[in-house]
């Protein structure tokens, strides 16, 4: 039984951890999420998603890159 309210209490402790970190407005959305876990995975999938998104939009902004002929590469 220790070994439950061990596991409990660093779970609680986790998510604390992780909601402290966010922002408020983002507090009031992930607050209701019950364990760690959960909330580490809905974090994950969030802030991946809008990784790859910006990866992609960088891509995107690379390969129409024109080089203009009145500027120098310098400047």
């Amino acid at each position: 039984m220790k070994v439950m309210d061990t596991w409990n209490h660093m779970d609680v402790v986790c998510k604390n951890y992780f909601l402290h970190g966010l922002d408020n407005t983002l507090y009031d959305v992930y607050s209701s999420i019950k364990s760690e876990n959960t909330l580490w995975k809905a974090l994950d999938k969030k802030y991946k998603a809008k990784d790859v998104c910006m990866k992609k939009f960088i891509v995107s902004q690379f390969m129409d890159f024109k080089k203009v002929h009145s500027n120098t590469m310098i400047s």
